[in-house]
């Protein structure tokens, strides 16, 4: 699967020609899976033809959306097709959005998927035992593995024995056991490490064995630690289980992207006072053209039947066409999808959140790379006032004359010039 971050999404957007763009509810229906099958189908076809889509893209999507998920539970699928190819396709996982929103024009449409995965972050999943591990590198905008290491650590004399009948039963055997399970963990932690350095993951999940945990723990670095959240179960054994893993990942995401909402509404309250956000939409469009916004929150359901103009270059949209400062015009297309395109484009990030976290009409903020409001001229030291009264290079400088005293060596006349001795 094509990686759909900012840098692939705004590789689609840059690409020319008008597109279809489709979200559907693809739950799977256990009763009666087959005339749910061909209900969507015929209502699909409908809605596109509607819409004005080609026939190609149309039949395009409707063997898009039989496809088999590959997971279960309640999910959507978003599907952005233009002239027949398929340029995205994406199963969404979570409730759905709705049962389906269809659009055709020279724009895609795509806040279902920033609804449901609101930005990009790497995140590591370890799973350890005493005889090694295994570390997967996962990124949110990928439905596959980023990477999978193995590490295969010392299996001698691998196991404690606590027979005293045996004569190998002795501290010194028992010291060794526990020192190979400590290399061991010690090869998984460096790997994490070099991983999660590497990655900058902003999550580090670790299961496995409870004694190869501890061990492993024990021996990670400061960074890794930050990001690291234990869970208290063993997926290394054949048949065991991934559900509380799968959990738990589900809810740590869920926490750093409630706490990235969080943040961000924090800083447009606190931007107001020094010119670093914008809750008016105007000034929000023209932040977007001058690529000062850093952060966009939208409330999609504040802007129904709003449009822009989507332009071919920067600035990227415009609200009449005297603010295209020579740009092509591409068309009035939504509001909500010509902002969107236009902070991926200057590579800001999309926060969708309910308008009632925002102030009382606001569709649209911004938080901003700099300020707007003007830098008042700061008062000059005392060092800066008194260099700045003095003489420039090149002024014409006229001295005082120097006064003989009474004294003036070889009988200088008084104002005379002082002879050198000799």
């Amino acid at each position: 699967m094509a990686d759909f971050g900012n840098e692939g999404l705004a590789d689609l957007y840059r690409r020319p020609g008008s597109v279809s763009s489709v979200y559907v509810d693809v739950t799977q229906d256990a009763r009666n899976p087959r005339r749910t099958s061909t209900l969507r189908q015929r209502t699909l076809r409908e809605a596109l033809t509607e819409a004005g889509a080609p026939e190609i893209d149309a039949s395009t999507i409707i063997e898009l959306v039989e496809e088999p998920p590959g997971v279960g539970g309640p999910m959507g699928r978003l599907m952005v097709v233009r002239e027949g190819e398929v340029e995205l396709n994406e199963v969404l996982t979570g409730e759905p959005l709705g049962e389906l929103l269809v659009a055709y024009g020279p724009v895609p449409s795509l806040l279902p998927l920033l609804i449901h995965r609101p930005r990009d972050f790497s995140y590591v999943v370890a799973e350890a035992g005493r005889d090694g591990g295994e570390i997967t590198l996962f990124q949110l905008s990928r439905s596959q593995p980023v990477s999978r290491v193995r590490v295969e650590g010392d299996t001698e004399f691998l196991t404690k024995v606590g027979s005293e009948d045996d004569f190998l039963a002795n501290g010194r055997y028992q010291h060794h056991t526990e020192e190979v399970w400590k290399r061991n963990e010690g090869q998984i932690a460096a790997a994490i490490d070099e991983i999660v350095r590497d990655s900058r993951a902003e999550l580090l999940m670790l299961t496995g064995d409870v004694r190869a945990r501890q061990l492993l723990v024990d021996q990670l670095s400061p960074t890794s630690r930050e990001v690291l959240h234990v869970v208290p179960t063993n997926t290394r054994p054949g048949g065991a289980t991934q559900e509380e893993l799968e959990a738990d990942l589900h809810r740590h995401v869920a926490a750093i992207l409630a706490q990235d909402e969080y943040d961000a509404l924090e800083r447009l309250g606190t931007g107001k006072g020094n010119g670093l956000s914008e809750i008016d939409f105007a000034a929000v469009v023209r932040a977007l053209q001058q690529s000062q916004v850093d952060v966009l929150l939208l409330a999609p359901d504040r802007l129904p039947g709003e449009t822009l103009i989507a332009l071919d270059r920067g600035p990227w949209l415009a609200a009449t066409s005297a603010d295209a400062l020579g740009a092509g015009e591409l068309g009035s297309v939504p509001a909500v999808d010509a902002l969107i395109r236009a902070a991926i484009l200057t590579d800001a990030r999309v926060l969708v959140v309910s308008p009632g976290e925002l102030p009382a009409e606001v569709s649209a903020a911004a938080l901003l790379r700099w300020s707007t409001v003007p830098v008042a001229a700061e008062a000059p030291t005392p060092a800066e006032a008194e260099l700045a009264g003095l003489p420039s290079r090149g002024d014409a400088v006229t001295f005082p004359r120097r006064r003989a005293t009474s004294g003036a060596p070889n009988g200088a006349p008084d104002g005379g010039p002082d002879r050198p001795e000799r």
